[in-house]
């Protein structure tokens, strides 16, 4: 199973401080989605369905043997149908192994609440889970990103993570501050608590307030290859509680199934109706750095006619 724990940037940034050749080093990934079917309840989305698209990104980072890691990545998308291509800056940040084990990060990055990766190599499903939408619907920039400042370090047998930023949804004058705790307490399982502060926007009406996310993945010892996690979103307003199950199971010889079961529900009434959607996908690894996948989602909002979504994917890293 493809799917990972989602990286940190102050963990993938300690892992490139001191010690690497100061040359910058770039890699990436393309990602080809044909869609063959797409229905919205019950109507076949013509402008969508038996239609490519593509989208990529280039990251370049430098680590000089006695200075810090810079970091820039840019996503590039090819939308037809959306009116033509784009290219967007996604991180852009500093990072400083500083003394005790400590990782300071400064900039834009990936917001470091919620399991669900930004990266289409580090993820599993074609289609976003809903803990990762209503993140990303609360983080005004690009993609699920926030900006600011961050420190990482060791508290015990767990990893405490601070980050001092803007406001999430960049529209109020008062910081946001976010606190993840990591915790491994035996082989194989990995749990994370995170917590998010907003103000109460009356200019925003679509913040969130606070926002707290535990999640948590378990690989057994005793059955390799299977792989389960739950994780869990509540907010201060707006979003009662969201939810994203999962499970996956990698046979070998680079074929892998997951399952996710993700539920969503609203604390009132409003534009966003209440809804759980089901995903089956089935995976190849054909070489190395390329993948494909055959994702099956069907989505059913309250009191609406399911969506339904069938998609062939191809993703090659470098």
């Amino acid at each position: 199973m493809n799917m990972k724990k989602k990286a940190l940037p102050l963990a993938v940034a300690a892992a490139m401080v001191p010690g690497f050749a100061a040359a910058a080093d770039t890699s990436g990934y393309t990602d080809v989605i044909y869609t063959i079917t797409d229905e919205n309840a019950g109507v076949s989305q013509v402008a969508n369905e038996d239609k490519f698209t593509a989208s990529g990104e280039i990251d370049v980072s430098a680590s000089p043997t006695d200075g810090a890691t810079a970091r820039v990545d840019v996503d590039l998308m090819l939308d037809p149908a959306g009116g033509g291509d784009s290219a967007v800056l996604e991180q852009a940040f500093f990072a400083w192994g500083a003394p005790a084990n400590m990782t300071v990060i400064g900039g834009v990055f990936n917001n470091p609440i919620g399991y669900e990766a930004e990266d289409r190599p580090d993820r599993t499903f074609s289609t976003r889970g809903y803990v990762y939408s209503i993140l990303d619907g609360q983080t005004a920039l690009h993609g699920n990103n926030v900006a600011g400042l961050a420190l990482a370090a060791p508290v015990g047998p767990a990893t405490a993570t601070i980050a001092y930023l803007n406001d999430l949804g960049q529209t109020n004058e008062e910081n946001s501050v976010a606190v993840v705790i990591n915790y491994s307490p035996l082989q194989g399982l990995d749990l994370e608590l995170g917590f998010a502060t907003q103000a109460d926007q009356t200019q925003n009406a679509a913040s969130a307030e606070d926002i707290t996310d535990f999640n948590v993945v378990y690989m057994p010892s005793q059955v390799a290859g299977l792989s389960v996690g739950l994780d869990y979103l509540t907010t201060g307003k707006i979003v009662d509680a969201a939810y994203d199950l999962w499970a996956g199971y990698d046979f070998g010889n680079g074929f892998g199934v997951a399952l996710r079961f993700s539920d969503v529900d609203y604390t009132t009434a409003s534009a966003n109706a209440d809804a759980d959607a089901t995903s089956f996908q089935v995976s190849y690894q054909i070489a190395s750095n390329l993948s494909t996948s055959l994702e099956m989602r069907s989505e059913s909002p309250e009191g609406s006619a399911d969506n339904d979504d069938l998609l062939l994917e191809f993703v090659a890293t470098f």
